[in-house]
């Protein structure tokens, strides 16, 4: 299907070259800082915890205030003051009802929201990925993320019922400004990033950026590490006042010693001493990278109206083995029953979309109008040991009382090509359609939203059972957002997903696609003449068709009938008063299977759920003159109400994770330094619990306290 693909992109071309020949007569001969629909930035390294409208990349041009949906924008000022490296580091604590699933760190970000797993966008572009990829990103390409609460039809309707998460990467302003930084820490983390911007050519109008990112780090778990080299270029051609061109490309490659930092034991969660660990420094290290490139076009056609169209190709491929823990022997409970599993992926999504958006007026209507087409494919192939008899089964028994490492084992590594040695193959292939029509009345004071997607998918496996599904499906989003008083607006919403599904059931068949639908209304406030703001949301999803790995068989994955979440969410964010920047939220969340062929599966939790989140996060500019520059923050997490893995374990003594950090900062115009220091009172935390295999307590542990200091120069 790639011919497609190149097919699409090279009418995308065609039509660039037709804008440019229309539109020559209209060069202008300053161009330096436009960023069509988007306001431009004069320094890209002060702090912005408030950020007012969603990105352009989600297609809205709308004021967040205005949006019929909860949508929480996180700047990368934030992730910087907490000195994330990556999106797997806490960034979450930023939004509320937001956790990760520690269970594969290495695999992809595995962000849990409303119950469930949420999708992955980056640039607005659909690159979630089959079973592996995309890599967690790097904060050295971020500008800020976007948390899209409930189903995102105006994005697309593959995906799940919860939300989806959009990653906005740093693109050209036009505006010299380099920065480079270093970072040490606590378990010989040393790290070296590079943000270099700016223009060149006659009249400036060519754009560039480049992000650099070097690491290398060491965990609190013995043998754990992560190496990783990323590169981020990207080039903007102005073509006129009207309209741009960008070329960007990311590459990132990781070595790690395995995907999973999860440890087994018989004792209970949390019983093992904190650098415990089931691998051995004897085996290979995993090798994983992808390549990720975004071509984009836009124009603006008039004051009220705007083409834009993307092309993006991303490839993440893995490589490397893993110690798992599937036996447990209850005559001998000390003893963990060890497997290596080796496993090579490679994961690929082509993607193309285009939209217009604008607006026309009929008497005392004003039109706000969106339509868009996507085209998406994904493809999988990838062999794992589990599903290949001839692999070694083994087992290497490690004492946890007295654990020995630097044995001998069998690799199963498996060479030649992954096409002749794969255990699975297949695809997901969708286009859709989509139009919007909000109406705005009343002085634009109401504001109504109409819009449907038609969709058409097909889903195919290959290996390890042929077969494939495909269905056309229209899924319908109704908005309503009213402004009580200028700066307070109250919202409802209704909108349905469909998501095709991939995963090996154990009988070898394709999934029943997951259908979705949310109900959700709230209110939203900008506080101070906008400096602050605070959202309150209600919701319920219904979500039909689950997948969740087969308590029975990790290799597998099985399909239950329907979970219903409801919940409350709360967030504040922004400069409270002057020097005092916030981000506080809270969530409750319910969420259980409602429907199943298993009626005794009724009323459990979902995987992953936990009840009760409350993060604050506060960073605060001292108003003293001789310490001028001079910055402290602390922040707290805390979960309570934790679930495990798999439904059916129902309650388990999982304790509430608590966490506290704090740090000082300074800064001028050149030179800025921020220490940090995590879990300051250096308690046990862990993520992502289960019992399985049964008589064992599998558990993620968290790090001990750490610190981490950073050193910025601006030039």
């Amino acid at each position: 299907m790639n011919y497609k693909f190149l097919f699409a992109a090279f009418l995308l071309l065609s039509n660039v070259s037709f804008a440019q020949k229309k539109d020559k007569s209209t060069l202008e001969s300053d161009t330096t800082s436009r960023e069509l629909n988007e306001v431009t930035i004069s320094s890209k390294y002060y702090q912005r915890y408030k950020i007012d409208n969603v990105s352009g990349s989600l297609k809205l041009n709308k004021a967040l205030l205005l949006v019929p949906q909860n949508i929480q924008e996180i700047d990368k000022s934030i992730i910087r003051d907490q000195q994330a490296i990556n999106v797997n580091e806490s960034i979450t604590r930023n939004v509320s009802g937001t956790i990760r699933n520690n269970t594969a760190d290495f695999y992809g970000p595995l962000i849990f929201m409303r119950g469930a797993g949420i999708s992955t966008l980056r640039n607005g572009m659909d690159i979630s990925m089959i079973y592996y990829g995309p890599l967690p990103e790097d904060a050295s390409i971020i500008d800020r993320m976007e948390f899209i609460k409930g189903p995102a039809g105006f994005m697309n309707a593959i995906g799940d019922p919860a939300g989806s998460f959009n990653i906005v990467t740093k693109n050209p302003t036009g505006v010299r400004s380099n920065n480079i930084s270093f970072t040490a820490g606590s378990f010989n983390l040393y790290r070296l990033t590079g943000d270099f911007d700016g223009s060149f050519g006659k009249n400036k109008k060519w754009q560039y950026r480049l992000n650099v990112a070097g690491q290398k780090a060491q965990s609190f778990q013995k043998f754990a590490f992560n190496d990783k080299v990323v590169v981020q270029p990207v080039i903007r051609y102005n073509i006129n006042s009207k309209s741009s061109l960008t070329a960007e490309y990311i590459y990132g490659k990781q070595s790690f010693q395995q995907y999973l930092v999860t440890v087994f034991s018989p004792y209970g969660f949390g019983s093992l001493p904190r650098d415990f660990s089931i691998t051995d420094p004897n085996k290979k290290p995993a090798q994983a990278n992808e390549n990720n490139g975004f071509l984009t076009y836009r124009n603006q056609l008039s004051d009220k109206w705007q083409f834009t169209a993307k092309a993006t190709y991303a490839r993440s491929h893995l490589d490397g083995n893993y110690f798992f823990v599937s036996a447990y022997n209850k005559t001998t409970p000390n003893l963990i029953q060890r497997r290596l599993t080796y496993e090579r992926f490679n994961s690929s999504v082509y993607a193309l979309q285009t939209f217009v958006n604008g607006q026309f007026s009929t008497v005392t209507i004003t039109h706000h109008v969106l339509a868009s087409f996507d085209y998406n494919r994904k493809n999988f192939l990838g062999y794992a040991g589990y599903n290949d008899p001839k692999a070694n089964p083994a087992l290497y028994p490690l004492d946890a009382l007295n654990p020995v490492y630097g044995i001998t084992f069998d690799s199963n590594e498996r060479t030649g090509k992954l096409s002749d040695i794969a255990t699975n193959m297949q695809f997901i292939e969708y286009y859709a359609g989509y139009v919007q029509d909000e109406l705005n009345l009343l002085n634009d004071k109401l504001r109504i939203t109409l819009a449907a997607r038609l969709t058409s998918s097909k889903n195919s496996v290959s290996l390890p059972k042929p077969t494939s599904v495909s269905d056309v499906v229209v899924t319908p989003r109704i908005g309503l957002s009213y402004s009580i008083v200028k700066d307070l607006s109250v919202y409802g919403l209704f909108d349905h997903t469909y998501t095709p599904q991939s995963g090996i059931s154990a009988t070898g068949g394709v999934f029943e696609p997951l259908k979705g639908k949310n109900l959700e209304a709230g209110l939203k406030k900008d506080w101070a003449d906008g400096k602050w703001n605070t959202s309150v949301s209600v919701y319920q999803i219904i979500r039909d068709n689950i997948i969740v790995t087969d308590p029975n068989n990790n290799n597998f994955q099985s399909q239950i009938g329907q979970t219903k979440s409801k919940g409350v969410e709360f967030d504040l964010k922004g400069e409270i008063f002057k020097g005092l920047n916030a981000v506080v939220n809270y969530a409750y969340t319910d969420s259980y299977i409602s429907k199943d062929a298993n009626e005794s599966n009724v009323g459990l939790p979902s995987p992953y759920l936990v009840k009760h989140i409350q993060n604050t996060w506060l960073n605060y500019k001292l108003p003293v003159k001789k310490l001028n520059g001079l910055s402290v923050s602390a922040g707290y997490q805390f979960q309570a109400g934790r679930k495990g893995r798999y439904s059916q374990d129902g309650n388990l003594p999982i304790s509430n994770l608590f966490r506290v950090d704090g740090g000082l900062g300074w800064s001028n115009s050149r030179i800025s330094v921020n220490g940090v220091v995590n879990n300051i009172f250096n308690r046990f935390n862990y993520g992502s619990a289960w019992t399985r295999p049964v008589g064992l307590f599998a558990y993620v542990p968290y790090a001990p306290r750490e610190y981490r200091i950073t050193v910025g120069y601006n030039f």
